[in-house]
């Protein structure tokens, strides 16, 4: 596994960092955001940003899923860079359709990471591990997940929550500032 060049990690930072205020799902409020639509908007940027995701893949990986919508671009990049089958999470039952939380390739049974842009507390990265998880104990196509792999961690808990759950977290940058 390595980790992407400092001058890398600060092309990321540069190309996807916001200035605040930006307010949270639980109401609090940071400085600054990661705006993965500005990374995901970029070909070359993605391009390189899968390549580097796909570098911290635990070895003996099969398969991809991650959480829409910011986690699709991602997850769909490093399928194609890596020929795993990606699947998709909504965040709820489709209301419509196949009526499915879970789309694209079925997960039963195959050592899947979860991947997404970004990790802060680790409650939306485990909220999608449990969807996996109980997904396989209803023997619906469920993954065998054990590793979940973000282009930023902004080093709110997310690491000790995610390992309190048996799941390793492994990220490309820590903060905003491009550094590890």
């Amino acid at each position: 596994m390595t980790t992407p060049a400092a001058p890398f990690a600060q092309k990321i930072a540069t190309a996807a960092y916001r200035p605040g205020p930006y307010r949270l799902p639980d109401g609090g409020t940071l400085d600054s955001c990661f705006d993965p639509y500005r990374l995901a908007g970029d070909p070359q940027l993605l391009t390189e940003t899968a390549a580097a995701l796909a570098d911290l893949l635990p070895e003996g990986a099969e398969a991809l899923a991650g959480p829409a919508l910011a986690g699709i671009p991602l997850v769909t990049a490093v399928s194609l860079l890596t020929g795993l089958p990606a699947a998709f999470l909504h965040p709820a039952p489709k209301g419509h359709g196949t009526w499915q939380q879970i789309e694209g390739a079925d997960l039963g049974g195959r050592r899947t990471v979860l991947l997404d842009d970004t990790a802060r507390s680790g409650t939306s990265l485990l909220r999608s591990a449990r969807l996996l998880r109980s997904a396989r104990l209803l023997r619906i196509g469920g993954a065998l997940l054990g590793t979940a792999v973000c282009v930023l961690d902004r080093d709110a808990g997310a690491t000790t929550l995610l390992a309190d759950h048996h799941l390793i977290l492994r990220t490309l940058i820590r903060d905003l500032d491009g550094t590890r």
